[in-house]
């Protein structure tokens, strides 16, 4: 195949950030999306910071997540969760139409709607939204329909579209969970192959460094608790989730203390070191040359964290 061919991508609700309350989720809506190149089309290898539900409303193509590769028609949508890769490829002969929800998930603990009959169902479907999901459902409850109506609401701009909107994708949102939780019950949940959540979890540290977050921070963005993310690091790379980001701030700072001209304040700025004084103990630590003098010494030994 040539060059990728990007999707032209039309954005219906940017900056509107609805939110919707679900029995102990918040949903905040973030946009709504048409891709539609009118051709064969294709996204390279890419994720986001948020959930996607991608609604295929005409055509064929094909979709590999976390490299798993599956097909898709008319009529099916497919779940990516934060940080998940993924890449669409539609067919050359019958191109595909791609509606997309792209959202924020989360628990809350606000009075709401009761759409689960029970707890255990709530954590159901946030083990579902947990799970990266090599598979398609079928739209058995009229999301596409509704993405129709939000599509010519917005289009229109009429006086009121915006409080048309609200319970269009209340409704919206409702049918993709009917679709997913009548599709699958509590036994066909697969254990999550724990390489996939480690690129999951890689791809927010690689992404985030520089902002210092926490393990919190990405515990409430994939739904696993702290221990969970450290036992599944400890499997992979031998250490928890602060020795991992400390590792990786370490040579982010290397590289430019290598490669730039920045001053050492400026390199601990950018990744991420709460201060100069704190790098330099920092790689102290670990054995490396003081970080003004590592420009000269360009030391490229290898290093761990020592026992705690």
């Amino acid at each position: 195949m040539g060059g990728s061919i990007m999707a032209n991508i039309i954005s219906y609700l940017t900056a509107k950030n609805f939110t919707i309350s679900l029995s102990g989720l918040q949903i905040k809506v973030l946009d709504a999306a048409v891709l539609d190149a009118g051709s064969h089309w294709e996204k390279e290898d890419h994720f986001h910071t948020y959930f996607e539900f991608h609604m295929i409303k005409s055509g064929k193509g094909i979709v590999s997540i976390e490299g798993q590769a599956l097909s898709f028609q008319e009529g099916d949508f497919y779940i990516t969760a934060p940080y998940v890769t993924h890449q669409q490829v539609s067919n050359p002969i019958n191109p595909m139409v791609e509606y997309c929800l792209q959202c924020e998930i989360s628990r809350s603990d606000l009075p709401d709607s009761a759409y689960f009959h029970s707890s255990e169902d709530t954590e159901f479907f946030i083990n579902v939204l947990s799970t990266t999901y090599p598979r398609t459902f079928r739209d058995n409850y009229g999301a596409m329909g509704l993405f129709d109506s939000i599509i010519q609401e917005t289009s229109h701009k009429l006086p009121g579209f915006s409080l048309q909107i609200q319970p269009l994708l209340f409704l919206l949102v409702v049918s993709l969970f009917r679709s997913v939780i009548t599709t699958l019950d509590h036994t066909q949940i697969p254990d999550p192959q724990s390489d996939v959540r480690m690129s999951r979890i890689m791809n927010f540290i690689e992404n985030n460094y520089h902002i210092s977050p926490t393990i919190d921070d990405l515990s409430k963005l994939i739904f696993l608790s702290p221990k969970q993310i450290n036992r599944i690091m400890k499997k992979h790379v031998g250490h928890t989730f602060n020795e991992q980001l400390l590792l990786y701030k370490v040579s982010k700072a290397k590289h430019l203390l290598n490669h730039s001209t920045l001053s050492t304040q400026a390199v601990a700025d950018a990744c991420g070191f709460s201060s100069h004084y704190y790098m330099y103990q920092v790689f102290k630590r670990l054995e490396l040359p003081p970080p003004a003098s590592f420009r000269t010494t360009r030391s490229n030994d290898l290093y761990k964290i020592p026992p705690m």
